[in-house]
């Protein structure tokens, strides 16, 4: 054979193979050897929580000892009227105000001229007008015991100190009251009673309910009074200005959600939680690809929010399971946060994939969840719902208990050799 001819059939085959090896870029792909045959199939699947290990924090019987924040420690004060979440009072008590002020090293009596009430709207439903707030005065005694059934006969017309018409137009801000002459006498700090707490009611043309600020907000109420000091000079020095900030907040409601152990109680005052469990099988997390992880929880009663004032049901994945104390994550990527919606009545749902991947990749992870509503102690959402050891939930087809509906994919056989 001619050096010509093989070289032409070396030619030929090395075309040949690089012809069948050739990628098609503008063609499907052509693998029978390599790729599984079918095509990818999709399942759902519901996943109870575990019996019995789903909880509430407080309990029924931790509960009057407090919560994680509690009533009156939050950023905001409750109050209301007629509205269907709760019937809520205020209360306020000022910093002591002493009955001489220094002026020149020297402690000098005073007469009061006026005073200003201020206080910090910091949410309401501005679609219900007319909203009226009465400040009534109560004893300076009032503390974090004091229940509705003690607070709300005091608020009566002698104790009235005076009334805020609240402008319809006003979503959050300062509103006070400013007192003068014979109102001054609602007021008055005289020998050991030096200090001034105010209890709250309010009227709208409508029920409805106002947040309001708090220490724990930097947005409490203050105490103003305008003072002429007992000496001679005039201007600035005669005239001074006595600010007195809150002590002391907190608000009575008379329908407390009380917990109950076979229930799961989160948001209230004192502030619940509920950790939830689940136990997903190391077998179907290793054969699983999550595509989608939605909680369910389904409320005992519909959830009521204040409208046009948000609040959030929080799902936070735990680090360590150790019970009430268990810390949570700060991984944003692991807290979801869904708005309430004015009523909630039907089944809650939180997006919840990211938990599930997460306990697929680490099997160190407890599978364990909180729930909590935001902002804690401070809003009127409260919700209850069904547990593992409700009796609703021992029928399997109620579905009511706390689950976890996952959408899956089953792995190819060459993902696990």
């Amino acid at each position: 054979m001619s050096r010509l001819v093989r070289w032409t059939a070396a030619v030929g085959l090395a075309a040949a193979v690089i012809t069948a090896c050739q990628e098609k870029l503008t063609s499907p792909a052509e693998c029978p050897e390599l790729c599984p045959g079918g095509s990818p199939q999709v399942f759902d699947t519901l996943i109870p929580a575990a019996a019995g290990l789903d909880s509430s924090f407080p309990s029924a019987a931790e509960a009057a000892t407090g919560g994680y924040v509690n009533r009156g420690q939050g950023t905001a004060v409750l109050l209301s009227s007629g509205f269907v979440a709760s019937e809520d009072r205020a209360i306020y008590r000022f910093a002591p105000r002493s009955d001489q002020i220094s002026v020149r090293d020297t402690l000098r009596t005073y007469a009061v001229d006026s005073a200003l009430i201020n206080l910090n709207l910091v949410g309401r439903d501005t679609t219900v007008h007319g909203l009226k707030l009465f400040l009534f005065r109560i004893p300076s005694t009032v503390d974090s015991t004091a229940t509705f059934d003690q607070i709300d006969p005091l608020l009566a017309p002698p104790a009235l100190i005076d009334s805020i018409l609240v402008p319809d137009t006003l979503r959050t801000g300062a509103v006070g009251a400013v007192l003068h002459g014979t109102a001054l006498s609602q007021v008055t700090l005289t020998g050991a009673d030096s200090t001034l707490a105010i209890g709250l009611r309010m009227t709208a043309d409508a029920g409805t309910g106002v947040r309001l600020g708090t220490l724990a907000s930097s947005a409490a109420g203050t105490f103003t009074s305008y003072v002429t000091v007992d000496i001679p000079d005039t201007g600035s020095i005669k005239k001074q200005t006595i600010s007195r900030a809150t002590a002391f907040n907190t608000f009575v409601t008379q329908n407390p959600i009380l917990p109950v152990d076979s229930l799961l109680t989160v948001g209230s005052e004192p502030s619940s939680r509920a950790l939830i469990r689940f136990a997903i099988s190391g077998g179907f997390l290793d054969s699983a690809t999550i595509v989608r992880a939605t909680l369910e929880l389904t409320p005992v009663q519909p959830i009521y929010s204040l409208p046009g004032d948000l609040s959030f049901l929080q799902l936070l994945a735990v680090v360590g399971d150790i019970g009430a104390k268990s810390p949570v994550t700060t991984d944003p990527n692991f807290i979801r946060q869904d708005t309430l919606p004015v009523v909630q009545a039907d089944t809650v749902r939180i997006e919840a994939t990211g938990f599930v991947q997460l306990w697929k990749s680490s099997r160190a992870r407890p599978q364990s969840v909180f729930l909590r509503i935001a902002p804690e102690a401070a809003t009127f959402a409260r919700a209850v719902f069904f547990s593992t050891r409700s009796h609703a939930a021992a029928d399997p087809t109620a579905l009511v208990a706390p689950r976890l509906r996952i959408t899956y994919q089953r792995t190819y056989p060459f993902e696990n050799p």
